[in-house]
């Protein structure tokens, strides 16, 4: 018997029910009350234990639902969620559309997050994730002539470098800004071409440190990557001026 069959929720008296309800059930899967694909009470029985109606319930878990805590399968019923970063990702992709400074907070972010990540990937990737990365390069330098291929490849590479690094919480912080990266990465190649090559010597310097298991090496090369493209972007946005000013 799963534990969601087990778990005693109470009864809820005062306002605002639907987010005391939400509430109480995030309050639950974060205490392991309730396992990742447990299945809730069929929503007729839980809106009695809850003393509400089906209709506060099912607001309740549309709530937790948009937030990646749960998940409802129609017909099968209303599941915990696997943690996703699929909201986050949503909400960057956004920013990134709609700020003018959010290329270089992403730049930003990515300096923290993904120079760890390559130092990591050396210090503690197996033979097995080595071998993924270097694959993973070989496909992204072949995919040159295609942009959205391109970008697709290159999403793969930093991705399996963050799988190497065996932190999950860098895994998932990277997955959210997928959607936001494939914007960034789009930009610099159509805008400045040439930015490939540059890059493509970055990539094989960090696969390089990376399979000589020197972390400071494979941190030093990542961020020397990223710090190229946040000149490059200044660049850009410098030329734009310039001819906005004619």
């Amino acid at each position: 018997m799963s534990s969601a069959t087990v778990a005693k929720f109470r009864a809820v008296s005062h306002r605002r029910l639907a987010e005391e309800i939400a509430d109480q059930i995030e309050r639950m899967i974060l205490n392991h009350e309730l396992q990742i694909g447990d299945a809730l009470p069929p929503e007729r029985e839980l809106a009695a234990q809850l003393q509400v109606s089906r209709n506060i319930l099912r607001e309740a878990i549309t709530m937790l639902a948009q937030k990646g805590l749960l998940e409802v399968r129609p017909g099968s019923g209303t599941f915990v969620a696997r943690p996703s970063a699929e909201f986050l990702e949503d909400s960057i992709s956004f920013l990134i559309r709609f700020s003018k400074t959010a290329l270089y907070d992403l730049l930003e972010a990515r300096l923290l997050i993904e120079v760890e990540i390559a130092g990591l990937a050396a210090e503690l990737g197996t033979e097995q994730d080595i071998a993924l990365i270097a694959e993973r390069l070989t496909q992204l330098e072949a995919e040159s002539d295609d942009l959205d291929a391109y970008v697709e490849a290159d999403i793969r590479f930093h991705t399996a470098l963050a799988r190497a690094a065996k932190n999950e919480i860098y895994r998932l912080l990277l997955s959210s800004i997928r959607g936001a990266l494939r914007q960034n990465i789009r930009f610099f190649v159509k805008h400045n071409p040439a930015v490939l090559e540059e890059a493509h010597l970055y990539h094989q310097r960090i696969l390089q440190a990376i399979q000589k298991r020197h972390p400071e090496e494979a941190r030093a090369a990542m961020r020397q990557h990223l710090e190229v493209a946040h000149r490059g972007l200044q660049e850009l946005e410098g030329q734009e001026e310039h001819f906005q000013s004619k």
